[in-house]
């Protein structure tokens, strides 16, 4: 078998998420990152049906679901005219399936994929 050198530029989500999956197949990388820590800054991120399938497969998903938010609404600013539109989020509709929406501080899905 032949042996690759695998380096993956950037410490993010992205880049984290990707060293798992490849660790998870038998296959080592090496993680890039300028910054000598995880930062804890950064908005909260919002996670959809195909992001929990993802996460599911990198066996990290129940322990983001522990952590989550569930949101329960937005609101929209219309920046031409400034009219304010709420929004609920509680749950949408795909298939006449219900799929929760939830929010993670960007600083928890950081941790839990640098584990």
């Amino acid at each position: 078998m032949e042996e690759l050198d695998i380096v993956i530029v950037g410490g993010g989500i992205c880049g984290l998420a990707t060293a798992l999956a490849l660790y998870r197949k038998g296959i080592r990388s090496v993680v890039l990152e300028r910054s000598e820590t995880l930062r804890v800054t950064g908005a909260a991120i919002v996670i959809f049906t195909n992001g929990w399938r993802a996460l599911d497969e990198l066996g990290v998903a129940w322990k983001l679901r522990q952590a989550a938010l569930p949101l329960q609404g937005m609101w929209d600013i219309d920046l031409q005219s400034g009219s304010l539109r709420q929004t609920p989020l509680s749950y949408v509709i795909l298939s006449s399936r219900s799929i929760w929406i939830f929010s993670f501080f960007r600083a928890c899905v950081h941790t839990i994929l640098f584990v």
